[in-house]
């Protein structure tokens, strides 16, 4: 099931995270955010913390998510998988792997394309927009950067509705930067870890572009997740708010429009009916 449809969503996962890996003191060699799973590689002091540290997180962003969307029950589909990684060259396989969920799933060219794996944050705080210059920046800007700051030091993840506050009333450029700021502010990769396995970061991310990772203990259907990508921007422009979107709520006549509009996209009707939340398609036409 799709669960990512906008910047907000990621963002609020992301924060989410970073406060609770703070919490339960875990470490994180390697994280994908992608559309409807996530990837990460945690090093735990028990499976207990865990247990907790994921169950915590689980919780609290589907709370949140069920509260933005007007959507109720369960959020992320079972089976969740986990393998524990002994030895160096498992550890490197799985770093390798979930690094290039982005590129594997053709959302990105390369490792430091995708946003949502973190990894162009380890030498920049801006690799996705201008960099700020904070006294040349607007008023407004500058208390949605001071007011990160704080929440980030009271170890508060930024929930849809401190989102709403912090990004109203600036202009496209300042939201792309204050998008990077954020994640650069609560980034919780342990990119020393690179080091140990590839002496540098540099030849961590040769050996990345240079292998997808093929051996992993997870098995997951492969898919062509840019598909999901072109299908929120038909929605966009369709007018729909993919900040707050609800298919459950929708007409069946409007759903049965956007199956119609969305096989524009794609073929494959498993993948629409994942990207609008249902099991099937009896649900409109029943």
């Amino acid at each position: 099931m799709m669960v990512f449809y906008s910047i907000a969503d990621c963002l609020f996962y992301i924060t989410l995270y970073s406060c609770l890996s703070r919490k339960y003191h875990i470490r994180t060699n390697a994280f994908s955010l992608m559309p409807n799973h996530t990837h990460s590689q945690q090093v735990v002091v028990s499976r207990q913390v865990f247990i907790a540290f994921n169950q915590e997180l689980l919780s609290l962003f589907t709370r949140g998510y069920n509260i933005q969307h007007g959507r109720s029950g369960e959020l992320f589909q079972k089976p969740f998988g986990s393998a524990p990684k002994i030895g160096g060259k498992s550890i490197k396989n799985n770093l390798s792997y979930i690094n290039n969920n982005g590129a594997a799933g053709k959302l990105s060219k390369g490792v430091l394309d995708y946003r949502w794996n973190l990894m162009a944050y380890y030498g920049s705080d801006h690799p996705f927009s201008e960099r700020i210059v904070l006294n040349q920046a607007s008023r407004r800007m500058k208390w949605a950067i001071k007011y990160v700051d704080r929440l980030y030091k009271e170890g508060k993840p930024l929930d849809y509705r401190i989102q709403d506050m912090l990004f109203k009333g600036l202009n496209r450029k300042e939201k792309r930067q204050l998008t990077d700021y954020i994640i650069s502010r609560y980034k919780f990769l342990d990119y020393s870890s690179l080091n140990t396995y590839y002496g540098t970061f540099e030849n961590a991310l040769f050996a990345m572009d240079a292998n997808t990772g093929s051996e992993h203990d997870i098995k997951e259907e492969w898919e062509d997740f840019s598909e999901y990508r072109s299908m929120i921007e038909v929605c966009r422009k369709a007018g729909h708010n993919m900040e707050s979107i609800n298919f459950k709520l929708m007409k069946k006549e409007e759903l049965f429009g956007l199956v119609i509009l969305l096989s524009s996209v794609t073929k494959d009707k498993r993948k629409i009916f994942r990207f609008l939340h249902m099991d099937s398609g009896h649900e409109i036409i029943d």
